[in-house]
């Protein structure tokens, strides 16, 4: 849709500067690598939310099982694994 100018109609050209960075040979994200797994699961989660009682039973295993992730808890583990921050001395972690 952003190639054939549909978001666009009015300002042509606006999102040339996005399509070329998305197709770079060198795009560091490499956004549009698994662009079809993610139109997949898409699918596949818009089918699980036409059915409420499925929905609501995946939200709330979904949350049960988020209790690992804090942000702090990331935050220190990046920092453990990747930056190696220290504050006064000490090593920063979580």
């Amino acid at each position: 849709l952003l190639r054939s100018g549909h978001f666009n109609q009015f300002e042509s050209g606006v999102f040339d500067d996005v399509m070329a960075g998305l197709l770079s040979p060198s795009e560091p994200w490499l956004t549009l690598a698994d662009l079809s797994s993610f139109a997949t699961v898409q699918r596949e989660a818009a089918a699980a939310y036409a059915e409420p009682e499925r929905w609501l039973r995946m939200s709330i295993a979904n949350t049960a099982a988020s209790g690992r992730f804090s942000s702090d808890r990331a935050i220190g583990e990046y920092n453990d694994e990747i930056w190696g921050l220290t504050t006064q001395g000490a090593a920063v972690s979580a």
